[in-house]
């Protein structure tokens, strides 16, 4: 049974929540922003890990959810869930297909069916170059406003460090997970729990909306630690899909 998304009120009230908690370290961050002491420099950094991986964690709940599984109008999104929610999802990694043992292929953004994958190095490159451009286009804004909030050398440092490390684990998490055998991610126990959250994430969409960082799925009520009887009955074990 798909899982039910959160209502508007719920919503509401995490973002308003998450509002909430990182205000105290924003204040505080641009409070001591020209205050060149040891404590200054700690905290803001702090305060700028703190705070990227609070909001990189509702910011990913909703791209993942409605950027690249739900948009039908807006041209930029729509492509986007053209290539992740049909192509990826549902043609070349379906639950009983999830893991590929072939060299990591993506849907080529050139081509006018979403759902064929790149054909030539020139069609990699700009196939990468757009998904660089996606990130940083959701990205870039929510940095700016940090440095125009707080005016912290150190804490806009640190988000924009934390949001690059987050964004390249992001990618090179779920290259690893759908291409087994490639990474030396594979060697850490979180993976294989990350790796099993994603995993009901292919058989129900709507659930464990959260790739990297599941505090969206918990505060918005879509986290998932286990499949249905009809699910179970219907797909491969997590067991099974790893070896298929």
């Amino acid at each position: 049974m798909a899982t039910k998304g959160p209502s508007p009120l719920r919503i509401v009230l995490v973002v308003l929540g998450v509002l909430v908690c990182i205000s105290p370290l924003v204040l505080l961050a641009r409070l001591i922003a020209n205050q060149p002491t040891p404590f200054a420099i700690v905290f803001s950094l702090f305060a700028g890990v703190i705070s990227t991986f609070i909001v990189a964690s509702i910011v990913e709940w909703f791209v993942h959810r409605y950027a690249m599984h739900k948009s039908k109008r807006l041209p930029l999104f729509r492509i986007a869930t053209e290539l992740h929610h049909k192509a990826h999802h549902w043609v070349h990694y379906k639950p009983n297909s999830y893991v590929n043992p072939e060299p990591i292929n993506r849907p080529s953004v050139l081509a006018s069916d979403k759902t064929v994958l790149c054909q030539s190095t020139f069609v990699r490159i700009v196939t990468t170059i757009s998904h660089a451009a996606f990130y940083a286009f959701l990205t870039i804004p929510i940095l700016l406003l940090a440095w125009v909030v707080t005016v912290n050398i150190w804490f806009t440092v640190s988000m924009v460090s934390m949001a690059a490390v987050f964004i390249y684990l992001f990618i090179r998490l779920h290259d690893a997970v759908h291409h087994p055998g490639l990474s030396w991610l594979e060697r850490f126990n979180w993976f294989w729990f990350l790796d099993h959250h994603h995993y009901i994430h292919h058989i129900d969409n709507d659930a464990n909306t959260n790739f990297l960082l599941p505090l969206g799925d918990l505060l918005m009520g879509t986290l998932r630690l286990e499949l249905t009887a009809e699910e179970q009955a219907k797909w491969p074990s997590y067991a099974e899909a790893r070896t298929l």
